[in-house]
């Protein structure tokens, strides 16, 4: 469950740090990036609400610095993140 979401969320992310121009943001998105990545493909448990919930809060901070297709592709993660967590809620 969710590890789709985890995955599309992590390649969104790649896509921002990749779009121009650079703000500063880079390394965050980065690091967001890499715990989706951990979280679609080497984690056995789904991880709990309260982690989607801080990773969700850290997306939507960074999307407030950004602009442009960068900040399309962070609502998309933002999106994928949401979505998984109401798979969770449904499967509880």
């Amino acid at each position: 469950m969710g590890r789709e979401h985890f995955e599309a969320a992590n390649r969104a992310l790649l896509n921002a740090i990749e779009t121009p121009p650079e703000t500063g943001v880079e390394n965050d998105l980065d690091d967001l990036a890499e715990q989706l990545w951990v979280l679609a493909t080497e984690k056995k448990r789904p991880p709990d609400q309260g982690r989607l919930e801080r990773i969700q809060y850290r997306l939507s901070v960074l999307r407030e610095q950004v602009h442009g297709r960068r900040s399309d592709l962070v609502l998309s993660a933002i999106d994928h993140v949401c979505a998984c967590r109401e798979e969770k809620r449904r499967v509880v």
